[in-house]
């Protein structure tokens, strides 16, 4: 019995050695721990619908996606959209959505104002930003 407890005083040792001895790798709990340097900045083409959590016109140039999963985009208008207002989060989308949950908005795609007659504006490429890029601009939608 005796040589037991030794052996096993002798393992819990030993694993104490080897768990102080292996170097901490944690991965960040999600994007926002991600570094800017991190974040790839190539512009996409499309987004999902259904990833699409809410969108914010940042001026009548900008609006901003905000995704699910902590991912944003910034979308900076081929010209300026006259009905879009800072802080404007009543876009309709203009796509094909006959493939339901796989429904993509695209750069080549186009949106109104919710009861604004007349207001299509063409969309642009969706550019990666990070979250606190993102609270920026969305405190300089706030401000405006």
């Amino acid at each position: 019995m005796t040589r037991t407890n030794r052996l096993s005083a002798l393992w819990v040792a030993f694993g104490a050695v080897l768990l102080t001895s292996v170097p901490s790798t944690r991965a960040p709990a999600d994007e926002k721990e991600k570094p800017a340097k991190d974040l790839d900045r190539t512009p996409v083409d499309c987004v999902q619908v259904s990833s699409i959590s809410r969108k914010t016109a940042i001026d009548s140039k900008t609006i901003l996606f905000s995704m699910k999963g902590n991912k944003f985009f910034r979308v900076d208008l081929p010209g300026a959209c006259p009905a879009l207002t800072p802080g404007e989060t009543q876009l309709i989308f203009i796509y094909d959505n006959r493939s339901g949950k796989l429904a993509r908005l695209c750069s080549h795609d186009s949106f109104g104002v919710y009861h604004r007659p007349g207001s299509g504006c063409d969309l642009a490429k969706f550019n990666p930003v990070t979250p606190d890029e993102a609270t920026q601009l969305l405190a300089t939608s706030a401000g405006k």
